[in-house]
């Protein structure tokens, strides 16, 4: 059986807040009988603070149900400034100076993005253990960037991750993607086909018992709203909120309800929640200060742990992108599958596969991304259908996420193709 280390700077434990992927997989396939090491950060991407490192410690190991999870030193920011770059760098040089002598010996090093500094960092440590070298891409830098409209293509830090995606893509033995547009990007970069490997986002069910999903507990769903004070139908957000988030759209469709609220009750008592931080959530609290949104509310990011009861107390989701040409084809957002999971409608306010999916399995709502006039006739659409409606909606997606997302399965296909190549 193979050693496996994976090197995500934002992978987590399940105790804190962010995407679950890593510690997912890595647990199902220690059950395998592989052996797992994950290599992250101790400055959450959420919490954007040391979270594990005490002063002068350089690493620290924790085992969670059999994986041997690393937690590296690196520097803090608060923006996405040259802070953030140099966070990334020292926690790539982190894990050139540690990896080696902390951990046991590898049989395959996966290098998973966003960015190529990590991916670049598990490359060498690979062809100096002479073992391969997988990329996993979980966003397609710098090309997501591009679009986005923040650097353009001339910029010297695009150009530079420009050559670092080609030399990764060259010297990779396999590369993972999360959304199957991603392919298609590939291919037309030179990378053959039989190179990629398609292992999508998705849940770990165990996280997500179905009774919950089907609200059989009301008492524990009571519970639940008490503790995260939700009153009237509150739609949920969960996650990251950056600039590619788009999440004024949920602010200015909260304005639209505001404005445009119907003779009757339906719509008046809608209220947004969103959990989570980043570095637009200070403009986001006083934008929505300055609009007097007294039906828009924002938490902090809670553990992974805390995910299924929070969606569980709510009444439906959202989910928000910027409309650019990479969210088209190669986005696969963890809390869009969380939703799911929950048995939740999704209100999708994003562009391509993913609105795309959620539409084709009847699991909510899809509508153009940063329309906040549409999105709020979804809204109104949404609360007015009767309980056993929006119940069956959510079981749609749960279904969905049961036959296609569920990471058990995901990881026995990583399983079966690590034994198939090693």
């Amino acid at each position: 059986m193979a050693h496996v280390w994976i090197v995500n700077q934002y992978a987590i434990t399940p105790d804190l807040p962010g995407g679950s992927r890593h510690i997912d997989l890595g647990r199902e396939l220690v059950k395998k009988g592989h052996q797992v090491s994950i290599f992250a950060s101790d400055v959450n991407l959420s919490l954007r603070k040391h979270t594990r490192l005490n002063p002068g410690e350089e690493y620290q190991l924790v085992e969670v149900d059999g994986v041997h999870f690393y937690w590296l030193r690196a520097a803090v920011y608060q923006k996405n400034d040259w802070r953030r770059a140099w966070n990334m760098l020292s926690f790539a040089w982190s894990f050139l100076q540690k990896a080696a002598r902390v951990a046991a010996p590898p049989d395959v090093i996966i290098g998973s993005s966003p960015h190529p500094f990590a991916a670049l960092a598990a490359w060498w440590v690979a062809k100096r253990a002479s073992v391969p070298f997988w990329l996993e891409l979980r966003d397609l830098w710098p090309q997501a960037l591009v679009d986005m409209g923040g650097f353009p293509e001339w910029h010297p830090g695009i150009h530079l991750m420009r050559v670092l995606e080609r030399f990764l893509y060259a010297r990779a033995s396999r590369i993972i993607i999360l959304a199957q547009g991603s392919l298609k990007y590939l291919t037309a970069k030179g990378v053959p086909a039989e190179k990629v490997i398609f292992l999508p986002n998705g849940v770990r069910l165990a996280d997500f018992p179905d009774a919950i999903t089907k609200m059989a507990n009301q008492k524990a769903r009571e519970e639940a709203r008490k503790q995260f004070d939700m009153k009237g139908f509150t739609i949920v957000y969960t996650g990251a909120h950056g600039p590619a988030n788009a999440l004024d759209t949920i602010l200015d469709t909260a304005r639209v309800l505001r404005e445009n609220r119907p003779s009757s009750t339906t719509g008046q008592d809608v209220k947004f929640l969103l959990v989570g931080d980043g570095p637009a959530k200070v403009g986001l609290i006083e934008k929505a200060r300055a609009l007097e949104l007294e039906n828009v509310r924002f938490l902090a990011p809670v553990p992974k742990t805390q995910i299924p009861a929070l969606l569980m107390a709510a009444d439906a989701t959202v989910i928000t992108l910027k409309d650019v040409a990479a969210f088209q084809y190669a986005v696969s957002p963890n809390k869009l599958f969380d939703y799911l999971a929950a048995g939740k409608p999704v209100l999708a306010a994003v562009p391509g596969d993913m609105a795309a999916m959620v539409a084709d399995a009847g699991a909510g709502i899809a509508v153009p991304p940063e329309n906040p006039e549409a999105l709020a006739k979804a809204v109104l659409k949404l609360a007015a259908l009767p309980e056993k409606e929006l119940i069956a909606m959510g079981q749609r997606g749960r279904r969905l996420v049961e036959e296609h997302f569920c990471r058990e399965k995901l990881a026995m296909e990583l399983a079966a193709i690590l034994e198939e190549t090693l």
